[in-house]
Formats: C-alpha cells, structure tokens, sequence
C-alpha cells in the first residue's frame, strides 16, 4: 500500500513538473508594436528604413513584425496577410522568436482621450525651476511635447530646436510650451544649453508623469526604459485635452509650426509666395522654412476666388476639377492632398447639381522628409537646399462661361538639416 502511494506521489510530482515545463515553453503574454517588413529584411536594414524591407516581390518572404523600439523582429504567428509598411501592435504569447495567436492592430494613437481633465504633476526644468499645469499656462492654454530623449534621440532633439524656433508663434497665440521627457536635469541643461532652448524641458526621471498621461513606451528596456511615446497635448485653461497629435512611427515628427496650423487653421504659413494664375488669386506657402529627416511638413496652396467665379471640387464628372499635383523627389515622402469641404451648386442651364469651391480655400500636401539612413548621412554638416515643384490644374467657371483650363506651375524651397548626434557627456548619459 506504502508503495502504491509512493509511486502516486512520484506519477503525481512528475506530472505537475511536465505541465509546468509546459506553460513556460508557452511564452510570455503582451503586446509588441513596430513595422510590418517582409522576412528578406535584415535588422540593420529594417533600422536604415531600406526600400528592401517594403518591397512586395521578394520570393518566398513572408510578413513579420519589426519592433523599432528595442530593434528585433519577430515572425508572426498566423502571419500576416497585409499591412506590409504599416505601423502596428500584435498581441499574442511570445514563443522564442515568434508572437503566436498574434492578433494584430493599426498602431494610430496613444496617450489620454481628447476631451479628458490633463492630470496635475510638478516637474523640475532645465533650469531648476518647478514647473506644474499652471505656471505652464497661457492665455489660451499649454501645449505639451512628450519625446524619448535629447540625449541619444537625433529625430527628438531636432523636434525641440525647431520648436524653439516657432516658440514666439506658440505665444503669440496665448500658448506656452513645454516639453517632458525622462532625461535627467543635467542632460535637458546640456542639450538647452548647447541648442539655446528657452521654453521649459521637465525632467521626469521616474516615468511618473509619462505613465499618468498614458504615454509610457512599456516594451523599451535597457537605457530606454522610462521613455515615453512622441506626441503633442493641447490643454485649454480649464486643463481639459482639446486635442492630441501622435504618430506611429517615432521618426516621424510634427513640427511646432505645423501643429500652429492644425491648432489655428487661419493662420499664415511661415513662408508664403504669390503666383501668378488666371481668374484667381494663389499664394503657396510653408510650415517651415528648414526641416530634418522624419520631419511632417506642410506645403499649402490658397486660393482666392473673384465673387461669381467657382472651380470644380476634385471627383467631379465631366469637368475639369481643381488639382494640387507635387513632383516626387527621392528625399521626400508625399501624402495625399487635403481638400477642404466643397458646396453642391446648381446650374440651371443644364439642370446639374456639381461640388465646388467658391471664395477663399486652402489646399494642403503633407510631406515627410526622407528619415533612410543614406540620405541623413548625406547630409553632411550643413544640409542641403531642395526646390519642390508641381503645378496646379483648374477650370474657372463663372455664372455665364467657363475660361479655358490652366496649369499654374509652383514650387517651394526647403532647406534639409542634419541630425543632431551629439549625446551627453559620458557621465550624465543613460546607460
């Protein structure tokens, strides 16, 4: 009896060992967020952003997750069946190299809800000073930058030196800035110093105000641990979120002027010039007159419509409707055109109902500045001049006759800087 008790005990011990060893094989649960490439791509290339980790016709290749926070991929279980280039989370269980039952999402926003009560905090500045929501408050309220690092993050201490280049706009229109990161004291002192940066740099070593705003990278380890996810808040005077502007991929940042633009959509660009143009008045102009690799820029086109006189809204059948066309270029990226809203007009003569623009209406093309690793290298210390062109296709029609179809060409010159490289000193670092 002794014995048979025994070797239940051992049957019994070896059983719970075996089931054990089996929920460890199985994994750690989470979530992981990054890019989809094709498996052809190597790590150093997926990081260099090559044109090879995008392409479709790679044989054989299949679609995994390439996590641009801690630089490691992973193959996807089921895989992926589309998405290649998009920015995404996967949740699933992690079994050596590859994330099975992964369930994958577009990766579009993070941070706290539009609409949400801005949590309270008190944060030392570059400066020693102790900063908090209401010293951080204008006459219409504080815009708040989260960024990883202005010690080893090229793509955010270039964010910040544009920022204090479009602070004096910022408070103009009754907004202080700010940014927050988990750099030490030291390291926004050396960076503010060295890039003469005027506007407040909080220093967050603990991670506390990046977690209550819900911005926290959790997957970063290492000398990233902390860090918090780029992105801009727009709090009012009531400290209520009137709006937020983040983006998927971390190379990829708004600068200060072009989040004037989304913030006051009336105000002009900072470089502005008139073209000439039939029947209608057009002005191009700029969010900025210099970006960096991973930089959005805005490129606008307005036009001022004499009284009676309308152009036909893009879709239009069977007219000539309004185009903004943009010649590509290697060292940028072109988003789609924006359109404003248009009006249904009717016309009496051949009893149509059509969308047009009447008045004054901007048109605006978002671009992203190259972020490859070959072109910020060719860069060099002084950057370089790029002329972009294009030209923009319309038939003015007035209450009587429509005027013959034009092409209007326009062009915008943007100036490319380098990225600032250069890290803290050894001592004060992350590590």
């Amino acid at each position: 009896m002794a014995r048979r008790c025994l070797l239940c005990t051992v049957a019994v011990f070896f059983a719970v060992t075996f089931t054990l060893f089996g929920q460890n094989n199985l994994g750690t649960s989470g979530s992981w967020s990054g890019v989809i490439i094709n498996s052809a791509c190597t790590v150093d290339e997926a990081f260099a952003e090559s044109a090879k980790c995008t392409a479709t016709s790679v044989p054989g290749a299949t679609l995994v997750l390439y996590d641009d926070t801690i630089r490691q991929i992973y193959n996807l279980d089921p895989p992926a069946t589309a998405g290649l280039g998009d920015a995404v989370t996967v949740r699933g269980t992690l079994d050596g190299n590859t994330i099975r039952g992964a369930s994958i999402k577009a990766l579009t926003s993070f941070g706290l809800d539009v609409g949400q009560k801005a949590p309270a905090f008190s944060a030392r500045d570059q400066f020693g000073r102790e900063q908090t929501l209401e010293t951080l408050k204008g006459s219409k309220g504080t815009v708040l930058l989260f960024y990883r690092s202005a010690d080893w993050c090229p793509y955010c201490k270039g964010q910040l030196i544009q920022l204090q280049s479009a602070k004096a706009r910022f408070e103009e229109q009754g907004l202080k800035l700010a940014g927050i990161s988990y750099d030490s004291e030291a390291i926004l002192k050396f960076f503010s110093d060295r890039r003469k940066i005027e506007f407040p740099l909080l220093s967050d070593p603990d991670s506390s105000v990046i977690r209550a705003y819900d911005v926290l990278n959790s997957e970063a380890t290492g000398q990233n641990k902390g860090m918090a996810r780029p992105g801009y808040f727009f709090i009012d005077t009531k400290g209520v979120i009137r709006e937020k502007f983040f983006e998927a991929k971390y190379r990829e940042r708004l600068t200060g002027n072009s989040v004037l633009s989304k913030l006051f959509p009336e105000l002009g660009e900072e470089v502005t010039a008139n073209v000439e143009a039939p029947h209608l008045q057009l002005t191009v102009g700029q969010s900025d007159r210099a970006g960096v690799p991973g930089n959005l820029i805005t490129l606008t086109a307005d036009v001022r419509l004499p009284p009676d006189v309308h152009v036909y809204a893009p879709g239009t059948q069977g007219y000539k409707p309004i185009k903004l066309v943009v010649d590509p270029l290697p060292e940028f990226e072109f988003r789609a055109a924006s359109y404003p809203h248009s009006k249904i007009l009717y016309l009496p003569a051949i009893k149509e109902r059509v969308p047009v623009f009447e008045g004054s209406f901007r048109i605006r093309q978002e671009l992203k500045v190259n972020s490859m690793a070959d072109f910020s290298n060719s860069l060099g210390t002084d950057g370089k001049a790029v002329a972009i062109k294009g030209h923009l296709e319309y038939q003015a029609c007035d209450s009587k006759i429509c005027f013959l179809p034009a092409t209007v060409p326009v062009e915008w010159q943007l100036r490319v800087l380098p990225l600032d490289r250069q890290r803290a000193p050894e001592d004060i670092r992350h590590k």
